[in-house]
């Protein structure tokens, strides 16, 4: 009928990319840390895939603001950061690096940095992703909010993150 699909008993109906269900998580608090080690930023979704074969695509962005050098930040399923560079020497191998501070008025500002990934994480049990995050140096990274931080109506802006998470039929 025109608002229904009926399936006969014994068989199974496939439909390959549509996608089976979907998750948000927006998160408006804030979080700040220091140094290189790397942390959780709060920005965080579950989701209990329903095949082994689903994938799970990834996207969201996430608000970063600093007070040091450069802010590295990590797409994360479970403990494995699962979005980064090819290693190259030394190099940070990271999903990408956050505002810059040039020791101006970048202090003032926060930075949305997006994320977008296509995850296939062969399970069907509850799946955590998250952003992880570490300082360049010894200096600070905060989220959702400013290294300044004033409290003033028209200055340093508090904003919010979002990770969305959908499930795709395979």
């Amino acid at each position: 009928t025109p608002t229904t699909v009926e399936i006969a008993s014994g068989h199974v109906l496939y439909a390959p990319g549509h996608v089976i269900q979907t998750v948000s998580s927006t998160f408006t608090s804030t979080t700040t840390g220091t140094g290189t080690t790397i942390a959780d930023t709060g920005l965080t979704a579950t989701i209990t895939p329903s095949s082994t074969s689903s994938k799970i695509y990834v996207n969201g962005y996430i608000n970063i603001g600093s007070g040091a050098y450069l802010v590295y930040y990590w797409l994360v399923r479970g403990s494995t950061q699962i979005l980064k560079g090819d290693t190259a020497s030394s190099r940070p191998v990271v999903t990408s690096a956050g505002p810059a501070f040039a020791g101006g008025s970048e202090i003032y500002n926060m930075q949305p940095s997006p994320f977008s990934y296509l995850d296939s994480p062969n399970t069907t049990s509850a799946t955590i992703y998250k952003i992880q995050i570490r300082q360049y140096g010894t200096g600070a990274w905060y989220v959702n909010k400013t290294h300044a931080d004033r409290d003033n109506a028209d200055y340093e802006p508090r904003g919010a993150s979002v990770i969305t998470l959908q499930e795709i039929a395979q």
